[in-house]
Order: structure tokens, then C-alpha cells, then sequence
């Protein structure tokens, strides 16, 4: 009750706002790439999608990928609003089923991570929000056009085209706790964009910068220095043709000390740093009826302290899209290959390879002007797991001008990652006190994914849609404790004293839930947009049958609102319900409701200067949950962030 009334006292101070009446109350028509790699609008993708607008990312001091999407429906920060990890869950999936993309392109993946409890190192790879046109997420599997891992859903971080003009956007705010044991943060973002010669060579800049003080408990934040630049350089030899060359390079630098956040261990100080470089060329060729988009992507990821291992990936695609008056039909190639170099482990093999080759297929088919039809098929090699086809299958039905009817069905199939495969390859985790060992003999998991919805736009201002989905798999992978805290664990000579734990498959799992989601542009001042969610996961065979895979709450409702009041003052608030966990294996008891809340007003002093205020879990909410012996926080009380931004 006490959390209906929290959502219920923010619903009320935007619906009293005063409205203005307009005719013109529509939403705007949305373009997408993300759902075939071609544009086109999103009523006709094969996909369920959300769009986050340049406008609304503007309007929040958003520092990573994980606070610019927390709000669409079915997403989730695994570990939300706390403790400085990341992770992006979709519809219930793990985030290693996350296809995190830029452009197109993936960003590094986190083998080259702890695959307990750090992930997220990958996200830092993500330029600020400035650089960012729009972001297009995928909610459901996509794993015939992007491969195994974007089982879950796919994030397209959509940035800067080609432009002959100059721009720039300088964008700086601090945030502070109002717990005193949590500490503040800066952060400062820079994007420059100029044309060099007219039509045919410009250049873009970017960087961020994010200093995070440790806090002063021992489940909570640990300080953190992330620090991400990078160029871009488009090159456009005449109209048809597209060239871009991009370098990037990120930083991030985390430690924890002793009588702060650090709790175990002999050290006083605690250190990691995770160094990495990628670099993208990429090319574009439009012709008459063809489309042809290709890259080239290499990306180097060193982690220092506990694992001292280098990640080495390089990951080829090419594909080529033909049009006709009712169909679309796309061919691509992808190839992939990956090097491990870990100098702290005592596996037998330190220095690990692999390689995949991917062909696959789309076709796009309008039957009619109401029924568009769309097939997928993935045939992939694994040098170490064979050759395996997926096919996908999605229809879309537009019953009237108002009503259309969306579903399909869709297979998966993941190969274990390079750190899982390997046999005896130990990861530390808890500082070095814990180990995750690789294993061979393990199966690929499979999966298939089906989905069906109806989706209701008005063509005045209002769209809702409902989803049902429902994914089965098996041989899941997963870890499984073979040695617990307490124990003498020891493996190849050293002791790890809290614990050590295995990649497994645990056989048969289900994850299934359903999507209620609206969007209204009330006037032209005015949009709200909400979702509920009902998400559930279970474990159908083995020791832990029945027990969910992972923390995720059963029900969220997500709220949200934005108004403009006039052209200087701009208001917003998002409200977030969390329902409880339920049996989960990641923790010991059972996570709480909760709800955060979050208000903001936006300023702007001229056209191109912006100061900005934003409330953060305005009740202070502050909780922790079990797992093992130690205390995890979920959230982290209420605070305050002040900032600007200065655009020309």
C-alpha cells in the first residue's frame, strides 16, 4: 500500500499541472534501423521496439547506457540503482543476452570480465550522451540477424552522421547523497562535430570523464575513475558512398580500502583496471535498389589486479540489402574471432583461441498492404562446436488503421564463451579469493523464443500495445558452486577460500511474462508514457527445480512524464515499481518491493546554455539483501544532482 500511494502522490502533481488544448496532438512518426539494418518505420518492423529520442536524453544527466534505457518497459539494471556494476536484463534474460550495439557495431564483450559479479566493463566503451542521435531497443530475441547473444534484445546506440556544420555540447553536473556514508560524483562530457570539406570529409570528438568517491560501507560503491574519448572521422567520396574510421579508447580505474568498502583480504587497498581500444571502419554503398553495409571491428581489453588477462577481438560483417516494390531481402556474412591471454590463472592453457563464421538470411515480404511477413534464417560454425541453423519467423497483420496484430517464433543457440569453455581456466573473483573454473565438455544451449501482441494507436496522441512471450531452453548455461566458503578450496595448488564454482549446463529453464505498454501525448506540452510488466523464470529439472534464474522482480510498473512548460522551463518525472524477487539462486531472501522515484526540472537560460536540477529516489529508499555473507545493496538512498549544458 505504501508503495501505490508513493506512485500515486507523483502521478498527481503532473496530471494537476495545467494542460493546454491543441489539435495537433499527435506522435511523430518514427524511423528505425535496428530490427532488419535497413530503415524503415517502426509499425512495419518485425520486432517489438522502443525509440529514446536525442530530445529525451537531453533532458537527464545520463552518464552510461544502463541510466539511458532503465526506463523502457522490460528493462532492468541487474543490479539497480547500486554498487557501481552494471548489467541491462531484458525481459528477464540474462545480460549476456543483451546485444549491446553502436552503429551497428558491437561493443567489446565482457569475457574479458569476472563472470560472477563485475560486468558491465564493456558499457564504457559507449560515447556521451551528446554524441547520441537515438537509441533503438529491441525487445525480444534477434539472434538470426545479430548471432546467439542477442537472445534477450538488442540495444542500438545510433550516434553522429556526416554533416558539413560545426557543433559542439559541453555538459558538466555533480551528484551528492543524502546518506552521509555515500559518497558524490562528477561528471564532464565533451562532443565536437565540423565539417572539413564541404561534402566530402568532417570530423568528430568526444570524451567523458567520471570520478566516483568511495563510499564508506562495505557492500556499497567503490571508488571508480572512468574516462572514454574517441574520434571519428567520415569520409564521403560522392552521394552513394560512406566511409567512416573510428579509434576509441577507455579507462576505468576502481578501488576499495580498508574501513570503506572493503571488508575481506589482507591488503589494505584493493585495486582493478580495466584499459581498452577498439577501432571501426566501416562503409555504406546505396545504390538503385541495393544497400550495402559493411565493418571491420577490432577491439583489445586488458584487465589489471586480479585476472591480469588480455581480450583480443575481431569481428568482420558484411551484408547486402535488395529492394523491390514489396519486398526486401538481405544476405550477410559475419566472422569472429577472439584470443585470451590470462597470466593469473593456473589453467594448463593460458592463452586461449576461437573462431565463428555466421551466414544468414532476411526477407522482408508485404503479401498484401496489410500482411508483411518476415523470415530469418543464421546457419552458424563453431570451430569448436560444429554447425548449427536457426530460423526465425514474424508476422505482421494491420487489421484497420488503428488495430495491428504482431508475433512469431524464434530459435537460439549459443556457443559457451571463451572463459567458459576452457578447461580448468580459473577466474578469480572477491579479490583473488574465489575462482570460476571453464570446462570443456560443456553443450551449447538452445532455445526457442515465441511472441505475439496487439499494439492500438488512435492517430490522435495515443498508442498502447500488449505482449505475451515465452522462451524455453536447453542446456542452459549457468555456474554452480563446487566448493563452498568455509571449505578448504583448493584447485591446482592454490586455496581459494571463498569458494570456487563451475560452468555447468543445468539442463531445462523457461523464462515467460507479459507487456502492457502506452504512450500519450496529452497536448503538445504534455506525454506520459507507462508499462507494466509481468516477468517469470524457472529452473524445470536439476537439484534447484523451480527456482528462478535470477533476482529480476515479477512485476515492475514503469511511469513516466515530461511537460513543457514553456520554451525556458521544462519538467520530468519517472516512477518505478519494483515487486519482489521470488526464490531466486542468486540471493539468499527474497528482494522486497520498492519504488524509486525521480523528478527534474530543466532551465534553459539562453538557446544555448541549460542548468538542470534532478531528485534521485525521492523517498530514500536504502535496503540491502543477502547472499552468502555478504550484504548486497539495492538501493542506495535518495540524491541530489546540479549540472549544465552548453550546446553551439
Amino acid at each position: 500500500m505504501r508503495s501505490l500511494l508513493k506512485i500515486s502522490i507523483c502521478a498527481a502533481v503532473f496530471i494537476n499541472l495545467p494542460l493546454f488544448a491543441n489539435e495537433d496532438k499527435v506522435l511523430p512518426e518514427v524511423k528505425v534501423v535496428s530490427a532488419t539494418g535497413f530503415e524503415q518505420n517502426i509499425k512495419d518492423a518485425p520486432a517489438t521496439l522502443s525509440v529514446i529520442t536525442q530530445d529525451a536524453l537531453e533532458k537527464r544527466n545520463h552518464k552510461d547506457v544502463e541510466s539511458m534505457v532503465k526506463d523502457v518497459p522490460s528493462l532492468f539494471g541487474t543490479t539497480p540503482e547500486a554498487a557501481n556494476r552494471r548489467g541491462i536484463s531484458i525481459r528477464g534474460f540474462s545480460p549476456r543476452f543483451t546485444k549491446i550495439l553502436v552503429n551497428g557495431m558491437p561493443v567489446p564483450g565482457d569475457n574479458a570480465y569476472k563472470g560472477l559479479r563485475s560486468v558491465g566493463g564493456s558499457y564504457s566503451f559507449i560515447p556521451p550522451a551528446s554524441a547520441i542521435s537515438r537509441i533503438e531497443v529491441i525487445r525480444g530475441p534477434m539472434s538470426s540477424l545479430y548471432g546467439s547473444d542477442a537472445l534477450g534484445g538488442v540495444i542500438n546506440i545510433i550516434t553522429d552522421e556526416f554533416s558539413n556544420e560545426f557543433s559542439a555540447n559541453l555538459g558538466s553536473s555533480y551528484k551528492f547523497a543524502r546518506n552521509k556514508n555515500i559518497s558524490g560524483e562528477f561528471y564532464n562530457s565533451l562532443y565536437l562535430h565540423s565539417g572539413l570539406i564541404d561534402d566530402v570529409l568532417s570530423v568528430s570528438v568526444y570524451g567523458k570523464n567520471l570520478n566516483k568517491s568511495e563510499d564508506k560501507i562495505s557492500y556499497a560503491n567503490r571508488e571508480q575513475k572512468d574516462r572514454n574519448f574517441g574520434t571519428k572521422l567520415f569520409f564521403r567520396p560522392n552521394e552513394n558512398n560512406d566511409i567512416t574510421l573510428e579509434l576509441a579508447r577507455s579507462d576505468v580505474k576502481y578501488k576499495r580500502s580498508k574501513g570503506k568498502t572493503l571488508s575481506t583480504g589482507t591488503n589494505s587497498v584493493a585495486s582493478e583496471r580495466i584499459k581498452g581500444d577498439v577501432i571501426n571502419l566501416s562503409h555504406e554503398a546505396r545504390l538503385d535498389n541495393i544497400l550495402l553495409q559493411s565493418y571491420l571491428s577490432y577491439g583489445k581489453i586488458k584487465e589489471i589486479a586480479q585476472q591480469n588477462l588480455t581480450l583480443k577481438t575481431l569481428n568482420f560483417d558484411t551484408k547486402g540489402s535488395y529492394f523491390t516494390d514489396n519486398n526486401a531481402f538481405t544476405l550477410g556474412l559475419n566472422a569472429k574471432k577472439e584470443k585470451l591471454d590470462e597470466k593469473a590463472t593456473t589453467a594448463d592453457a593460458a592463452n586461449v583461441k576461437r573462431y565463428d563464421i555466421s551466414l544468414y538470411g532476411e526477407d522482408d515480404y508485404h503479401l498484401t498492404k496489410d500482411f508483411i511477413l518476415s523470415t530469418g534464417v543464421r546457419y552458424n560454425y563453431d570451430e569448436n562446436y560444429g554447425s548449427h541453423v536457426s530460423p526465425r519467423i514474424y508476422g505482421i497483420y494491420n487489421l484497420n488503421d488503428f488495430f495491428a496484430l504482431k508475433g512469431g517464433v524464434s530459435t537460439g543457440y549459443a556457443t559457451p564463451d571463451i572463459k567458459q569453455r576452457t578447461q580448468d581456466l580459473a577466474l578469480p573473483f572477491a579479490g583473488g579469493r574465489g575462482a570460476q573454473l571453464g570446462r570443456s565438455s560443456l553443450k551449447p544451449e538452445t532455445s526457442v523464443s515465441y511472441e505475439f501482441g496487439g499494439v492500438y494507436n488512435d492517430n490522435e496522441g495515443f498508442e498502447a500495445s500488449l505482449t505475451g512471450f515465452y522462451t524455453s531452453f536447453k542446456d542452459m548455461l549457468s555456474y554452480s558452486p563446487i566448493c563452498s566458503r568455509g571449505s578448504v578450496c583448493r584447485h591446482k595448488g592454490k586455496i581459494y577460500p571463498n569458494g570456487i564454482w563451475e560452468s555447468v549446463n543445468i539442463g531445462k529453464a523457461e523464462i515467460y511474462g507479459v507487456e502492457l505498454t502506452n504512450e500519450w501525448q496529452v497536448t503538445n506540452a504534455l506525454r506520459l508514457n507507462q508499462s507494466y510488466v509481468y516477468t517469470r523464470s524457472k529452473q524445470k529439472d536439476g537439484a534447484e527445480i523451480g527456482k528462478s534464474l535470477n533476482n529480476y522482480p515479477l512485476h515492475t510498473f514503469k511511469f513516466g512524464a515530461n511537460y513543457e512548460l514553456n520554451r525556458w522551463l521544462n519538467f520530468w518525472s519517472q516512477i518505478n515499481y519494483y515487486g519482489r524477487s521470488k526464490d531466486s539462486l542468486s540471493y539468499d531472501d527474497d528482494i522486497r518491493p520498492y519504488v524509486i522515484a525521480d523528478l527534474g526540472i530543466n532551465y534553459n537560460v539562453t538557446k544555448n546554455f541549460s542548468l538542470n536540477l534532478s531528485v534521485y529516489n525521492l523517498f530514500n529508499e536504502y535496503f540491502t539483501t543477502r547472499s552468502g555473507r555478504y550484504d548486497i545493496l539495492i538501493a542506495d538512498g535518495q540524491k541530489i544532482e546540479l549540472g549544465f549544458n552548453l550546446k553551439f
